[in-house]
């Protein structure tokens, strides 16, 4: 009994031991964390008093722009002013974020050969003013702005493709189709008289088998806006088949008094065509000739050529390439 009443004493002495030196722990935690914060305080007030440079950033309004400027270049909503000054000059403006803007008048704008020039001394001059005495215009990031403007000018150019359409073996380009087929392109006078066409970036689709279907891009420069900027594309592909048909043999530039017959007077035309316009083609769609004026007396052959086809057709080839001919003289 006894003994048991000795080891509680020492249980209770040993949890108290514990709990003093957490105690003691704890409070030198404190004291450390209460001198952190002084001597923290300490560098704060003595980095507020030091000159330092640093960047704020301003939104960029353009004011009373004129009902007839269309910008046809990107005009940068933001611009970076790096500045210099004492830190507790500087801090009031990190605190009015929503205020920092540089709003400037169009007709306050330098202007060259339809832009408008934003530079250094404009960020300066805007700034400066509100800055007051404890802070200093340093740099700009842009340090120059060039934004392009139209006076409304504007005109509508066709759309070029400009990119390479290589079908599968075993199949055959049958339509390629562009919408919008034309788009207007708002520029400075000096810029719009020399566009004649709008092409799409540069792409390349290979070993089609299927219809394409894609929205692409246009190509455009500074100073030159597009509307719209993109255009959708579609070529269509199909399985082809090889076909011949027969096309009478027609000759040109024959004098009145003279008569050129042809030996055969048909030709053998072979192409490539898709299997859903095969039905459609006819020796209408097809013209073949002999030019009287490539014919040589000495020769006793002519060469036949392909004068029109249809445009959903390849790889036409004629047969025979050459035949033979008589000029029969008329009779008055």
């Amino acid at each position: 009994m006894f003994k048991e009443k000795i080891q509680n004493i020492q249980n209770v002495y040993s949890i108290l031991n514990r709990k003093l030196r957490l105690v003691r722990v704890q409070r030198n935690i404190l004291v450390f964390l209460i001198f952190l914060l002084i001597a923290i305080a300490f560098w704060f007030m003595q980095a507020m008093q030091e000159t330092t440079t640093t960047q704020l950033t301003y939104t960029l309004n353009i004011t009373n722009v004129p009902k007839e400027i269309i910008f046809t270049s990107e005009v940068p909503k933001t611009v970076n002013i790096s500045v210099s000054g004492r830190g507790w000059n500087i801090l009031q403006y990190w605190t009015k974020k929503d205020s920092r803007e540089l709003n400037v008048e169009f007709s306050d704008i330098e202007k060259n050969n339809s832009k408008l020039i934003l530079d250094g001394n404009l960020w300066k001059r805007l700034t400066q003013k509100d800055f007051g005495n404890g802070i200093r215009y340093v740099s700009s990031l842009p340090s120059t702005v060039e934004v392009y403007y139209s006076n409304g000018l504007a005109k509508r150019v066709p759309v070029v493709f400009n990119g390479v359409l290589t079908p599968h073996p075993q199949y055959l380009i049958c339509g390629i189709d562009v919408k919008p087929d034309s788009v207007d392109v708002v520029a400075p006078i000096y810029l719009l008289d020399s566009i004649t066409s709008i092409s799409t970036v540069q792409q390349e689709y290979l070993n089609l088998e299927d219809t394409l279907s894609a929205n692409i891009a246009l190509q455009t420069s500074a100073g030159i806006k597009v509307l719209p900027d993109s255009v959708h594309l579609k070529v269509c592909v199909d399985l082809f088949t090889d076909k011949t048909i027969e096309v009478p043999i027609y000759c040109e530039n024959i004098p009145a008094n003279k008569v050129l017959r042809t030996f055969p007077s048909k030709a053998q035309v072979s192409f490539h065509v898709s299997s859903s316009m095969i039905n459609k083609i006819s020796s209408r769609d097809f013209v073949v000739v002999v030019d009287y004026n490539d014919l040589n007396s000495e020769q006793k052959k002519c060469s036949l050529q392909l004068r029109s086809q249809p445009e959903y057709v390849s790889h036409v080839r004629v047969s025979p390439e050459q035949i033979e001919y008589v000029i029969e003289q008329v009779l008055e």
